[in-house]
């Protein structure tokens, strides 16, 4: 017991000597998150909120134009802009300058957009009532198509595009809807004596309710705050492993791991007191998190972190996660025999790691193969952890399993560690 102190002292001091890797190991996780969480908040805003620049040149100039540049000026979706410099902008313009990038996506709407809209809803008409001989519609039967052309910044993201796209269906099958009912009536009216046009009117039968499920009575509203303070968390979390893996490193090529083989003891101890001595710094690091989280972030703009009532869950899951990292991180400076090859492939395989896990794509977008890939990756189960915690409201039960899985991989790593060690001495 009093060498295992002992060298938790000896770790103690060697880090609190080491200035740099403290500001690498507590000042750089924190300015990761911030830079991160700021630059995804955008991303978890409506759109109403980011307020993108569009280009509308409308050469209908009748219902269908109308209805376009009514629908994106009601939705304030977007700020459009329709002139430069006091003179109305062409098609040649706005491809021009959506390809240099000034803006993001313009709209197109063709001359007699409105009549080929009317000469459609004419023919429906007249194919459904081909038998009566009704004045005032024309007799065509022809369809005929327009296109709204649509130029997209091809640095543009698909979900952008998808919701412009669903936007513009929208006012054109309503304006749709509107020409046929108004057509159809008149229709009607001729038919049968008395009968005057109906005027119509738009209403909302199904309104749509948005939820989040949550397993608490409060609903917690998801941000980029509740996604990424977990997220980058864990991957600042897991980047202990380079200077652990460094000090195991530094202390076999200095001679002092041959010192303390001599002394009383065992292998397993002296890897004891360093996980001990990183253990808490990975746990400091995540309170440190926290604190940016709940009070630096909202004083930024920024939504503030929720940390819900499951505090014992949440301990529980920052202790599983530190001992998967410090395991990982002996793993590698036991078999690693240089600097260079620890750092490479303790960076390297972290990177990975947070790329299966979620940190950077979701998982859920990932292909099929990859999905079931992730499921081996100590940040997923880290970081689905966290999320049943602060997005969920799950408690402790709910993330014995992630956690459950964080400590198992930490038994393999330090497994790992003691079975090359002892293969080391026999050879």
């Amino acid at each position: 017991m009093l060498r295992l102190l002992s060298s938790i002292y000896k770790e103690l001091l060697v880090l609190i000597r080491d200035r740099a890797g403290l500001a690498i190991l507590f000042i750089m996780p924190l300015v990761l998150i911030l830079i991160m969480t700021l630059i995804q908040d955008a991303t978890f805003r409506t759109v109403k909120e980011v307020n993108i620049s569009m280009i509308l040149v409308n050469n209908d100039k009748d219902s269908l134009g109308e209805a376009i540049s009514k629908g994106l000026y009601a939705s304030e979706f977007f700020q459009i802009v329709e002139k430069i410099n006091g003179e109305h902008i062409d098609e040649e313009t706005a491809k021009e300058l959506i390809a240099r990038g000034d803006y993001k996506i313009g709209i197109i709407i063709p001359e007699r957009a409105t009549e080929a809209i009317r000469g459609n809803v004419n023919a429906l008409i007249n194919k459904s009532f081909k038998s009566f001989n009704i004045p005032g519609v024309k007799k065509r039967t022809k369809k005929s198509t327009i296109d709204v052309t649509i130029y997209i910044d091809p640095a543009t993201s698909n979900s952008f595009k998808n919701m412009v796209m669903s936007s513009l269906k929208e006012f054109t099958s309503q304006l749709e809807i509107e020409m046929f009912f108004k057509n159809f009536s008149e229709a009607m009216a001729q038919l049968i004596p008395d009968q005057k046009p109906i005027k119509f009117e738009s209403f909302e039968t199904i309104r749509y309710k948005e939820v989040y499920a949550s397993t608490t009575k409060d609903e917690v509203l998801p941000n980029s705050v509740q996604h990424n303070v977990p997220a980058w968390t864990m991957f600042a979390m897991f980047f202990i492993v380079l200077p652990l893996a460094g000090n195991i490193i530094k202390e076999r090529d200095d001679g002092s791991a041959f010192r303390l083989k001599t002394m009383p003891g065992s292998f397993v101890m002296i890897m004891f007191s360093k996980i001990f001595v990183f253990l808490g710094v990975s746990f400091v690091q995540f309170i440190l998190m926290l604190l940016v989280g709940v009070y630096i972030m909202p004083a930024m703009g920024l939504p503030q972190l929720e940390i819900g009532p499951h505090k014992i869950a949440l301990a529980v899951m920052a202790l599983s996660s530190g001992l998967a990292a410090t395991g990982y991180g002996v793993a590698i400076g036991t078999i690693a025999t240089t600097h260079e090859q620890a750092a490479t492939f303790g960076a390297v395989s972290i990177i990975i790691f947070a790329a299966l896990g979620g940190i950077w794509v979701p998982v859920y977008v990932m292909p099929h193969t990859i999905r079931i890939i992730s499921q081996f990756s100590p940040l997923h189960w880290g970081l689905n952890g966290f999320y049943d915690i602060f997005l969920r409201g799950g408690d402790l039960m709910v993330v014995l399993a992630e956690a459950g899985k964080l400590l198992i991989f930490f038994v393999i790593m330090l497994g790992i560690a003691i079975v090359y060690n002892n293969y080391t001495k026999t050879k």
